[in-house]
């Protein structure tokens, strides 16, 4: 344990860093790339910056540690006993149009289990850090959920367009029935944020038609340390361990601040 804590207070020290150019490239015109010809998923150079950066402060103190990370080759990476997953800035769009809202997020898997989070709210210099069993802290204050709401009529959830025509398109359900109960409903746009906020208890829950591992690695981890939950949806098509199978493969998400609420939102999904 010792260390693998000692592996954890490293790598919080090499995101600090690596949130340093990002801060300054958000106040400048940022060039970017389209992946794959789609209009609204787009990549910059401080995406592939950050993430070798990252990597190689890792690699260079634990060589024999494995990387997951969004922009690397799939055939140059894979699980090993200790596992980086990585996204070097979970919400590029924001970090090129509005300079704020990104995260860098970074989660550590222990033989093939998430073990450890990392979310840095680069802007704001916030670091959310979980550990399994251990608790979670912010910027090195333990950090414990004040308050959470276990009704639907209360709640607010985030549900983007995108992710209406997603479960609409891969599973047949439709959002508007929910919608319908819940007091209101948000779209940050960025993954590991918006888990954090449910796990803070300022989200009830969260869907999402799309996910890569690293985008809700990390802060999986500080949701069920603060009592929250999130599965794979159909959950009985992920059984446990499904990411590793496959971690470049996207699922759809469904995150709450209860295991409660996290049922009552996919029976209210369910309901169309």
């Amino acid at each position: 344990m010792e260390n693998i804590d000692k592996m954890l207070v490293h790598g919080v020290e090499v995101v600090k860093k690596a949130g340093e150019p990002l801060r300054a490239g958000a106040k400048k015109d940022l060039n970017f790339q389209r992946k794959d010809r789609n209009i609204m998923d787009i990549v910059t150079e401080y995406d592939h910056k950050t993430e070798r950066f990252i990597i190689e402060q890792i690699h260079k103190r634990f060589p024999g540690h494995g990387f997951i990370a969004e922009e690397g080759d799939p055939k140059e990476q894979g699980f090993k006993k200790f596992t980086w997953v990585i996204d070097p800035i979970d919400g590029t769009t924001n970090f090129v149009n509005l300079g704020m809202d990104f995260a860098i997020s970074v989660a550590l898997y222990v033989d093939q289990e998430p073990y450890a989070g990392i979310v840095y709210d680069v802007m704001k210099d916030e670091m959310m850090v979980g550990v399994k069993n251990q608790g979670v802290w912010v910027n090195d204050r333990p950090f414990t959920r004040k308050k959470t709401y276990e009704k639907l009529n209360n709640s607010i959830l985030e549900i983007s367009f995108s992710a209406a025509k997603g479960f609409q398109k891969k599973h047949g359900l439709d959002v508007k029935p929910l919608v319908d109960v819940i007091r209101g409903h948000r779209n940050y746009g960025v993954a590991s944020l918006t888990i954090t906020k449910v796990a803070k208890g300022e989200l009830e829950g969260y869907i999402s038609g799309k996910l890569f591992l690293w985008d809700y690695a990390a802060a999986g981890v500080i949701l069920r340390e603060l009592g929250g939950e999130f599965i794979a949806y159909p959950e009985e098509q992920h059984p446990k361990g499904y990411e590793i199978e496959n971690p470049y493969k996207p699922v759809s998400y469904i995150g709450a601040v209860s295991e409660n609420m996290l049922k009552k939102i996919v029976k209210k999904l369910q309901e169309t």
